[in-house]
């Protein structure tokens, strides 16, 4: 587990969290809006970025996992840390003359908790679940490139080498939305997925939100 004092993010049982026997924590959310839907047009006829956008993501380590050509649709799929294409701001914890400021967003992070009593560690360990729609649309003697993703974030909050979990829940939202965990962490994407795509559309393309 990475170190980190993520307990804000983490729900129920941080009362109290400026006693003198752990440190002060805040949380400090995204400060911009969640990224949304993605587009350009592409001077290029469908079936050229289609390839493109096809070899770009095998080269990204993101192939497709699932594929429509005659309907030029692909879906891409993705399991794993959510940091890369998700912000949920920042936790930030004083311990007397120290700041550790640490991304909400981490996979993995462990923290001081109060439970039955006694001052734990817990340790946090998040996923993202992604799903991208990708189409591809003619127009004219160009191609239409739109790009929709879902997100899921699951958090597993348990003791060391415990039985059973502590808390556990997942949240989910689309692009240009946020979620909410019942703790008050809000996640939005960073569009870091869909620039994925766009990456691999020629440098003339015209792009849009």
């Amino acid at each position: 587990m990475r170190n980190g004092f993520i307990a804000a993010a983490l729900g129920a049982g941080l009362a109290g969290c400026g006693s003198p026997d752990r440190p002060a924590l805040e949380y400090l959310p995204p400060s911009g809006p969640p990224a949304g839907e993605r587009s350009a047009v592409v001077r290029q006829p469908v079936w050229l970025v289609w390839g493109s956008i096809l070899d770009h993501l095998q080269q990204q380590g993101m192939p497709a996992s699932e594929l429509d050509e005659a309907a030029g649709q692909l879906v891409v799929s993705y399991r794993g840390d959510p940091e890369p294409y998700v912000n949920c701001g920042w936790i930030v914890a004083y311990d007397e003359d120290q700041l550790d400021r640490t991304a909400a967003a981490s996979a993995e992070a462990t923290f001081l908790r109060r439970h039955d009593g006694e001052v734990v560690t817990v340790e946090r360990d998040l996923t993202l679940d992604a799903r991208m729609t990708v189409q591809l649309e003619r127009d004219g003697e160009a191609t239409v490139v739109r790009t929709d993703s879902v997100y899921a974030l699951t958090k597993l909050v348990a003791r060391p080498a415990a039985p059973q979990p502590l808390h556990q829940q997942t949240i989910d939202f689309r692009s240009g939305e946020s979620g909410t965990f019942s703790s008050g962490t809000v996640c939005q994407p960073t569009g870091e997925l869909e620039r994925l795509v766009l990456d691999a559309l020629p440098a003339l393309s015209f792009a849009g939100s």
